[in-house]
């Protein structure tokens, strides 16, 4: 059984970052945890100051290859007690990740971060300061791009209908990874990534997939992409509106939030 962490090196978005090399064989395969954090009412600013602390250790454990890359994002849209999740921590693997960290090896990764309390410190304050809403483990298949501290992310949730995850995954790939391609050639910093939803799983989830648009600043969020224009370059045998209603007709989007990396690690 795979136990799913919050503080030690077990996420996202592998979905945020591009140094991972998306291989065929398992072992090559991108995977990421995504932690989604909700923080206590009143907390926001200590919380923050403790997630000063989280980063050491994230940073200890991609600098000794436990972890490939993490990522904290903080939530920006939506916000407050609307918001699901406040701040996401993920961790990316080349690979399923591994099952959690001991309570040796994480004491011995915060002794060498430079953190001065307990590991049972660190959990209580933990505890004290926020809660875990959800722990998502995903596939990458398709990343354009690299992301780095200070971009902005687009996340599209989607609910794909039963028994059309191959053909709304081949309609992306052939379709929107094109687009994607063309855009970061065109605005240097926009990535894009592809993914599925490995664990949990049932039908009554909300979601099951994702896509990522990844923005170099506030400014470039707000002009978005150029899309028709990039399409009628890169598909200019297939028209744009007819490809939306395609794939809209496999999958729905419930949902699409907004966050900013204020924390990226990677080698």
């Amino acid at each position: 059984m795979l136990k799913l962490p919050r503080f030690s090196g077990a996420f996202v978005l592998g979905v945020f970052c591009c140094s991972i090399v998306y291989g065929q064989t398992p072992e090559a395969t991108p995977y990421s945890i995504d932690n989604c954090i909700k923080v206590k009412e009143g907390k926001g600013a200590e919380y923050a100051a403790q997630l000063k602390e989280v980063a050491k250790l994230y940073k200890v454990r991609v600098e000794d290859g436990s972890v490939q890359i993490a990522v904290i994002a903080q939530g920006v849209s939506p916000a407050g007690r609307a918001a699901r999740c406040d701040y996401h921590i993920y961790s990316i693997y080349t690979g399923f990740p591994p099952e959690t960290s001991g309570p040796e090896k994480v004491a011995a990764d915060m002794k060498k971060a430079g953190i001065a309390m307990s590991r049972e410190a660190m959990i209580a304050k933990r505890d004290e300061l926020s809660y875990l809403v959800s722990t998502d483990v995903w596939r990458g298949w398709e990343r354009i791009g690299r992301s780095e501290k200070g971009n902005y992310a687009r996340i599209n949730y989607f609910k794909v209908k039963t028994g059309m995850g191959g053909d709304w995954l081949r309609a992306e790939r052939a379709g929107w990874k094109q687009l994607a391609e063309e855009n970061a050639k065109q605005n240097p910093g926009a990535g894009w990534r592809l993914s599925t939803l490995t664990m949990p799983g049932g039908t009554s989830l909300a979601y099951n997939a994702m896509t990522i648009d990844i923005f170099p600043n506030w400014e470039a969020l707000g002009k978005g992409t150029p899309t028709r224009a990039i399409w009628n370059k890169v598909h200019p045998e297939q028209d744009y509106s007819a490809y939306m209603d395609r794939v809209g007709g496999m999958a729905d989007r419930p949902r699409t939030d907004v966050v900013k990396l204020i924390e990226v690690f990677q080698k």
